[in-house]
């Protein structure tokens, strides 16, 4: 079913991009990497007053895990055993040389850790943490407040989950928390048995768009004759295609490192916006309002969505709990913003080149990337509860008539999350 409610956004939405994207990825090579972008510390964020007589009194959050390093052993393992073969046989170029330098290097620090939160990632979760506390003090400063903090059971978002409790603790020690990482949560904080994740996707049409997107976005050609004298001896241990694709993936990942070595100079800006693009329309068919893949993938999340109105709606009718925060994945949080109606998260289109012109994913889901809703009350008995959704720790708009641009009634957001929840139960 095609989002109802796109039309409305899309009035004011697009024209905000003053740039396009491939204008930002010249200037910035770091956000080709989409969804290893690290976290952008929010600066000089100017946020909307509160209505007057409205105070915070509690904060929901799903927040991803911090930078990380890659998955799998053989990210970091196959392009080098590759520029390893290449420098024995005297196939490198001097550039190539450099490269190989890196990836040795990046491959010792991440030896092991496959996977796992860096760092880095650490102390993101720390700057959230921090400025949570401080935007926030009715919520979190005083005695007898309480925290429950959710995780998958995932170690890299365990550590972010503990990264930001310990620091809320350090920063007010009469916090009471609930901290936990199980299996009996992830039917709504990690949900792959939804029947919108598996039935939807995979379609031919999807399949062959992607594919012809690829394809017309490939071309290593002058990457490997800058890498290497000769790539042909070396086309049977891992295909130019895909050796660019890894190094494309070290040199993302690598501004979560703490390193001064980069990769990015061995590619073009163009070579790193055509591969973002490739990148932004295989994430966008798998997780976003895309009519290939019949707009139904956000409807996975339709759990998760449930957990935050109900958790909430306990808290406004007995209180007990202060904050509720969620630590999970990328592929949740992006289907999840769509689904929540947040800004251009939900623009729908089956055009990808229509797509990378209004769809930007480093501005959605970077590593530590978190949806927060704050919520307010009146002293005035009998006013409405009034909540605020930040993305990334900047204000957000709903197809909602708003309250001082960008506070909305709580009942209004339930009427519409609603309206999507019972039009798609599980």
């Amino acid at each position: 079913m095609k989002n109802l409610l796109l039309p409305i956004l899309l009035l004011f939405s697009v024209s905000l991009l003053a740039k396009t994207a491939r204008e930002e990825i010249y200037e910035n090579l770091k956000l080709s990497g989409n969804q290893y972008l690290e976290y952008p510390v929010p600066e000089g964020v100017q946020y909307t007053k509160a209505p007057k007589g409205y105070k915070p009194f509690y904060l929901s959050a799903y927040i991803r895990h911090g930078s990380r390093y890659l998955i799998g052993a053989k990210d970091y393992t196959e392009p080098q055993a590759l520029l390893s073969t290449a420098d024995s046989l005297g196939l490198l170029t001097e550039q190539g040389r450099y490269a190989k330098m890196v990836v040795d290097s990046v491959a010792r620090l991440a030896a092991d850790r496959y996977g796992e939160l860096t760092q880095k990632g650490y102390m993101q979760h720390r700057g959230i943490a921090t400025r949570m506390y401080n935007n926030f003090p009715e919520i979190f400063k005083g005695k007898g407040k309480r925290v429950d903090a959710r995780s998958t059971i995932v170690i890299r978002c365990i550590l972010s989950m503990m990264s930001e409790c310990n620091t809320l603790m350090s920063l007010n020690p009469d916090l009471d928390f609930f901290i936990d990482a199980s299996n009996a949560d992830m039917y709504y904080m990690n949900n792959g048995k939804s029947k919108y994740h598996k039935l939807y996707g995979n379609e031919p049409e999807t399949k062959q768009a992607k594919a012809d997107f690829s394809k017309k976005n490939t071309d290593s050609g002058r990457f490997t004759a800058a890498l290497f004298t000769s790539y042909a001896p070396l086309e049977s241990q891992l295909d130019s295609t895909k050796m660019f694709s890894r190094l494309m993936e070290i040199a993302q990942s690598m501004q979560g490192l703490d390193t001064e070595l980069e990769l990015f100079s061995i590619f073009t800006p163009e070579e790193c916006y055509k591969y973002w693009a490739k990148s932004t329309f295989n994430w966008y068919t798998g997780h976003g309002f895309c009519p290939l893949s019949k707009n139904m993938k956000p409807y996975a999340q339709i759990n998760l969505l449930k957990n935050i109105i109900s958790s909430a709606d306990e808290v406004i009718e007995t209180g007990g709990t202060e904050a509720h925060l969620r630590f999970g994945h990328d592929g949740i949080l992006l289907p999840l913003a769509a689904l929540m109606n947040l800004d251009s998260v939900n623009y729908s289109t089956a055009d990808p080149e229509e797509l990378i012109e209004h769809w930007r994913p480093y501005n959605y889901f970077p590593m530590a990337c978190n949806i927060q809703l704050i919520f307010f009350k009146s002293k005035k008995a009998g006013e409405p509860v009034l909540v605020k959704i930040m993305l990334n720790e900047r204000e957000c708009h709903l197809p909602l008539q708003a309250i001082n641009d960008v506070f909305y009634k709580w009942d209004d957001i339930k009427q519409l999350y609603f309206s999507i929840i019972n039009n798609f139960s599980e």
